[in-house]
């Protein structure tokens, strides 16, 4: 690499740099992991909500409820 960027910057300016970008790919890669486990947890949710209703359903023990399935069984 060189020692000088196009501005005319000393290799400890460029050094710095290098760090500021590593650390921001760095809390990027940390921010779509997160996103991506929280949309996991989020789908593991509504397929356990799923579940829960439809037992429910089969027992009887559910009434007309906005938002739930309405197929006949």
């Amino acid at each position: 690499m060189t020692d000088h960027n196009v501005t005319g910057g000393t290799r400890r300016e460029l050094t710095k740099y290098r760090i500021t970008f590593a650390a921001a790919l760095a809390a990027l890669a940390l921010a779509g992991w997160m996103i991506q486990s929280a949309y996991n947890q989020h789908i593991k949710i509504l397929q356990i909500g799923d579940k829960t209703g439809e037992l429910l359903q089969m027992r009887g023990l559910t009434k007309h409820q906005e938002g739930a399935q309405h197929e006949q069984r």
